[in-house]
């Protein structure tokens, strides 16, 4: 048995042997639209029998092409539980068989109609609505009720909802990467999104690079993460997925409340538990009015350029009090006086650890929900702080290297020396928040401007968090081994080290990412550069002994 039809009859009857079921997935790997006839195969087997009726039957016949390759051959057990290779020699088989091929018609028409313009722009899909979404430099603004401006879209924080219009709805969060490819298919690059399908578009087919799901009349989440790792959790229905690359194993059927996770290097998947709060489902139905402009600028005008660090003569508490720090070479800047949001900061350090005490004024404070064991490296979306911070004195200031999305986006190609410099491990992004479901501390460390080695809330630190008494704003401390920032000695009295602080807020339920300022900023570098692309746009973090000498230094600059 080698034809793809008989082995997809063979499968709906058990019956196939293990090479067989081998070649059949192979087949199914060797172009994405034979997982969707599989799919097809096994949905219309399922649920099609009682739905086809003598009249839809009769219709079905006259409709029926047979220009639609594999779909006539679609086999569907019937009351008489007939074996599946002699139903289609049946009148009642060649019925069945017809009717499956005008719903599979309807669907080859949804993937095949022209777009309106004619164009080759994308007229079948529109933005419903957005939250506090920034885009990347290739994906043009997005806009409530007007169609998507792009195939692909390329989001660096906050999320859209997307309607196609055989109405499947996709909530996609950043930052990541969605490609509309056509209306029944999508790939996910990076980011997360749900995806919910009505019975007419069942069969929707969402792929990332470690992962391929097929709706079977479902609602599911997928999370395309760090080295493309995919993890899924289905909602409500069933979907089938199955691995990329080589050596991937045999489609599995996935049934609501379950979480499965693929990694690309991996032919089996392994089960993740089951937590569906990880995902923005829905958007709330009226979007709520705030003081400022929706969304907030990524590049704002950084007032300090460089922070002094003291050393200890004693030991702190952390206890989420910042009495017993001193405020001599203390900053603050003011992200938006009206919603009484600010960052005030301080470092100390001594030869153990590195110490980082902040109070922000926030109106939704300590809210966030991004869970450090499963989403840590987006733990900021939800509020909190990052810093980054180059701990080897030897680097000097400003610092060299690079993320490839520094190259990718402004399409330059990068050598030997430039990678070498990008993956340095003396360069560290800390990102620090208060998980609210656990009420715990966190910190997710990742190494260099490629982000390696990361790790969450790893043994060692210390950390304390404490709620204003007015309920707008939170103190924050953190006692940070030089260990495990990977510093190969702790700085002399002097010396001088690359650091940049970035805090974010986000909405009221800590999910979705509202607006960020980041202080400490090389003032040389271009404004419109992320810290998280170029080391070079880190300010300066200078370490000294405890004295009454002169505040951070300030350009002068006022902040908005």
């Amino acid at each position: 048995m080698s034809d793809s039809k008989d082995l997809i009859a063979g499968y709906l009857d058990d019956s196939l042997t293990e090479e067989e079921r081998q070649k059949l997935a192979v087949w199914l790997k060797a172009h994405p639209d034979n997982l969707r006839r599989f799919v097809e195969a096994n949905l219309f087997n399922e649920n099609l029998r009682a739905a086809v009726s003598s009249h839809c039957q009769r219709e079905a016949m006259e409709a029926f092409s047979p220009n639609l390759g594999i779909l006539p051959w679609l086999k569907v057990r019937l009351a008489t539980r007939m074996p599946l290779r002699g139903l289609l020699a049946s009148p009642a088989g060649m019925a069945v068989a017809a009717a499956l091929a005008l719903v599979a018609l309807v669907l080859l028409v949804d993937l095949l109609r022209p777009s309106a313009s004619g164009s080759g722009a994308v007229s079948w899909a529109r933005v419903v609505q957005t939250r506090s979404t920034q885009v990347s430099a290739s994906t043009p603004s997005l806009q409530a009720d007007r169609p998507v401006p792009a195939r692909r879209i390329g989001l660096l924080a906050g999320a859209v909802e997307l309607s196609l219009h055989n109405g499947v709805t996709i909530v996609f969060e950043g930052p990541g990467d969605l490609e509309l490819v056509t209306p029944m298919r999508v790939l996910l690059h990076s980011g997360q999104a749900v995806v919910r399908v009505p019975g007419n578009a069942t069969g929707f087919q969402l792929e990332t690079t470690a992962a391929q799901i097929v709706d079977l009349g479902t609602e599911f989440g997928v999370k395309c993460g760090p080295g493309g790792a995919s993890e899924i959790l289905v909602f409500d229905g069933k979907v089938v997925a199955s691995a990329s690359g080589k050596g991937a194993g045999f489609p599995l059927q996935l049934a609501a409340g379950t979480g499965t996770r693929f990694t690309s290097d991996q032919p089996n998947p392994t089960q993740i538990a089951y937590r569906p709060e990880r995902f923005v489902r829905r958007f709330p139905a009226d979007k709520p009015v705030e003081l400022d402009e929706p969304g907030s600028a990524l590049f704002n005008t950084a007032r300090y350029e460089e922070v002094v660090v003291s050393r200890l003569e004693r030991s702190l508490t952390i206890d989420g009090d910042l009495s017993d720090w001193s405020d001599v070479h203390s900053f603050r800047t003011v992200r938006n006086e009206r919603r009484g949001e600010f960052i005030e900061g301080r470092m100390h350090y001594d030869e153990e650890f590195l110490y980082l005490g902040a109070h922000i004024g926030d109106p939704a404070p300590m809210r966030n929900v991004v869970d450090p064991a499963t989403d840590g490296e987006v733990g900021w979306r939800g509020g909190g702080l990052q810093m980054r911070i180059a701990t080897d004195p030897a680097l000097g200031w400003p610092v060299e290297g690079n993320a490839a999305e520094y190259y990718l986006m402004r399409r330059m190609t990068t050598d030997a020396a430039q990678v070498a410099k990008a993956t340095n491990s003396h360069l560290v992004h800390l990102t620090m928040w208060h998980h609210a479901p656990s009420a715990q501390p966190c910190l997710h460390l990742a190494f260099g401007m490629d982000f390696h080695s990361s790790k969450v809330n790893p043994p060692g630190y210390r950390a304390a968090y404490r709620k204003d008494a007015h309920g707008r704003g939170y103190t924050m401390e953190y006692a940070l081994p030089w260990s495990l920032l990977n510093a190969p000695r702790v700085p002399h009295p002097g010396e001088t080290l690359a650091i940049s602080w970035t805090a974010h807020w986000s909405d009221q339920g800590g999910r979705l990412w509202r607006g960020q300022w980041v202080e400490i900023r090389n003032a040389t570098e271009p404004r419109r550069i992320h810290t998280w692309e170029r080391a070079a746009t880190w300010g300066r973090a200078v370490f000294r002994r405890v004295s009454a000498e002169a505040p951070c230094s300030s350009r002068g600059v006022r902040p908005r």
